[in-house]
């Protein structure tokens, strides 16, 4: 039994090997072996080169875009063209951006996604720049820069280049969000200060209540918490440092006992027909 087992090991391998050579990356890396009589390893890393700068497998969704944009650890004072970029996938449109169209206007939509779009590309190593948002959204800079203003009166954190040296200061708008919730604004109300859709909001405040059971349930690593709702680690990060913040306030605190009641009912709904699941954050 054995000695089958390791010839169809041995068979399985060889398959492998040969099915492998009948692919475009190994001709490529045979190719400038061959012509240009360069090293196995700096032929594959030519190859890793060539794909990540033009092919990458993430799916585009509808509503999204892809771009290109400087890394964010690039620094001021360089030419453009000298700067790293990075391939990144924005939501440039999405159902609710509609929404906020029709009830508040152009300039509401677009703030709406300048946050989400910079957020998004921050998450994936890059800042946008006024430029960028005024290319993706087909609007001119300047129309671009009285949005910007307008989010930064309201000391929301923003992840644009040009003032990411700020980038530390203020909150994130989904932070900011939360924060109107645990203050016991309504849907409506914090749909007209912040200018968000009540589903977006609702979004917001879901992810918020799964990381709130998760700490309850003594789960401190946001790296954690982050794969397992996903969402990223940065956001899990905001949400702790809000539930710490609000934990001090009894109003806010109050409105958390409630959410983790919540959420605590649903659960025990959910775990009566999914008896394997032991993490209620995980379930909802």
């Amino acid at each position: 039994m054995l000695k089958v087992t390791s010839r169809n090991s041995v068979n399985r391998r060889a398959e492998y090997e040969r099915l492998s050579k009948k692919t475009k990356a190994h001709e490529f890396v045979k190719t400038l072996r061959k012509e240009f009589e360069l090293s196995p390893r700096a032929s594959r890393g030519i190859l890793d080169v060539v794909q990540e700068t033009f092919f990458d497998n993430r799916e585009i969704r509808v509503g999204q875009i892809e771009y290109t944009a400087v890394r964010s650890d690039e620094g001021a004072g360089k030419p453009v063209d000298e700067m790293v970029k990075v391939r990144v996938i924005l939501t440039r449109d999405l159902e609710s951006d509609h929404e906020v169209q029709e009830r508040l206007g152009d300039s509401a939509m677009r703030k709406v996604q300048i946050l989400r779009m910079t957020e998004e590309a921050y998450d994936q190593r890059a800042l946008l720049t006024q430029e960028d948002l005024g290319r993706i959204l087909g609007v001119s800079s300047r129309t671009i820069r009285r949005d910007v203003a307008d989010i930064v009166r309201q000391k929301i954190k923003l992840y644009l280049r040009g003032i990411h040296c700020d980038i530390g200061k203020g909150i994130s708008h989904k932070v900011w969000i939360v924060q109107l919730y645990l203050q016991q604004r309504t849907y409506s109300e914090i749909e007209r200060i912040s200018g968000h859709s009540i589903g977006a909001i609702k979004i917001y405040i879901n992810d918020f209540s799964r990381v709130l059971m998760a700490v309850d349930r003594g789960i401190r690593s946001a790296k954690e918490i982050g794969f397992y709702i996903g969402r990223t680690e940065r956001l899990v990060k905001e949400y702790l440092g809000l539930i710490e913040e609000a934990d001090t306030d009894v109003q806010q605190r109050e409105r958390m006992q409630r959410i983790k009641a919540q959420m605590s009912h649903i659960s025990c709904g959910k775990s009566s027909k999914k008896r394997q699941f032991t993490m209620v954050w995980r379930l909802v």
